[in-house]
């Protein structure tokens, strides 16, 4: 095989039916191996069929799942985790800035590696790009904001550094954000004729993370990127969800408790993996965020119950600490 130009879809599927390795195709074919996954992300979902690792099936990957679940939805709209025992770091809001690393994001990947094989998960709560020059929102002045290639760059880039850290049996999973959709709404308003062709969807150029709408952890823990909105919406959250409820969106860092006859849940705000000065966030004109703030939830469960929420974020020094000692600076 000279190269991947010459492999239609039919032979890829016959190669991954033959290999069943990434790794293999990559080099039969002479491509990289983030393409090889994005092909075959594309195939599945146009063929509607599921092409597994030979990894997978013998249970001897590095990554295979160690005492958790993944149960995915084929609406993409609420996959399904459980988990009994280790931790799930969810971060929200990154607004990957081209150029640019924020402070939360470089202590995100150093508590992963801190915390190694008990890291179980890593979720990225919604709006990991900000989509600014896609937005419906008018252009503030002369700003200008980056391309939709400049992000999407930055996001792969910034995705691949939890990548390459992930311990093994670790889940990548993420959930759509409003700033998210506008990849998928620019395109689909503006070139209806090309609806699914490969590379029209964001999850098409992020084939390590499972996406969906919503995330279902145990039977009591529900992760979306926003519901309800303002001060309280920490406590509205877990009031009306009646169950543990992880939010971004709002930017807020924090977990209001809630507890019932029996059972205690908590409304969870994940702050923002993003740094606050960032030109993204201009529209505010020199005015502070609302209770803004940067850092990231580390959740902990022990026979299947979620301990009491704790956090990473980053002090008034622009530091990020978590448990007292300084993640990233």
């Amino acid at each position: 095989m000279a190269g991947r130009q010459k492999v239609n879809d039919d032979e890829f599927i016959r190669l991954w039916n033959e290999h069943q390795s990434a790794t293999k195709i990559s080099k039969i074919i002479d491509a990289d191996l983030r393409s090889v996954q994005r092909r075959r992300a594309q195939i599945e979902a146009r063929y509607d069929l599921k092409l597994v690792s030979a990894y997978h099936q013998q249970g001897n990957s590095k990554h295979e799942p160690v005492g958790t679940q993944l149960v995915m939805s084929s609406r993409r709209d609420v996959n399904k985790f459980t988990i009994e025992e280790g931790v799930i770091l969810v971060g929200s809001d990154a607004h990957y800035s081209p150029g640019h690393i924020s402070t939360a994001h470089k202590a995100f990947c150093n508590v992963i590696a801190d915390l190694g094989s008990k890291v179980k998960a890593v979720i990225l709560n919604g709006d990991i790009m900000d989509g600014g020059s896609i937005s419906r929102h008018p252009r503030i002045g002369w700003s200008k904001a980056p391309t939709v290639k400049q992000e999407l760059e930055e996001v792969q880039a910034r995705l691949g550094d939890i990548e390459k850290i992930r311990p093994a049996g670790c889940h990548l999973m993420r959930t759509y954000g409003n700033h998210c959709a506008r990849f998928e709404t620019r395109l689909a308003n503006q070139a209806p004729e090309y609806e699914g062709i490969g590379g029209f969807l964001l999850r098409d150029h992020l084939p390590f993370w499972v996406d969906s709408l919503r995330i279902d952890i145990n039977d009591d823990t529900v992760v979306v990127h926003d519901w309800h909105s303002g001060v309280h919406s920490g406590w509205n959250d877990v009031l009306k969800g009646g169950c543990n409820v992880v939010t971004g969106h709002t930017h807020e860092l924090s977990a209001k408790a809630h507890r019932g006859f029996k059972n205690t849940h908590y409304g969870i705000k994940t702050g923002m993996l993003a740094d606050e000065d960032q030109d993204e966030f201009n529209y505010r004109q020199g005015k502070p965020g609302f209770n803004w703030q940067s850092g990231f939830a580390v959740l902990t469960w022990v026979d299947g119950m979620m301990l009491h929420p704790e956090f990473c974020a980053v002090r008034d020094n622009g530091k990020a600490y978590f448990r007292g000692m300084l993640y990233a600076d």
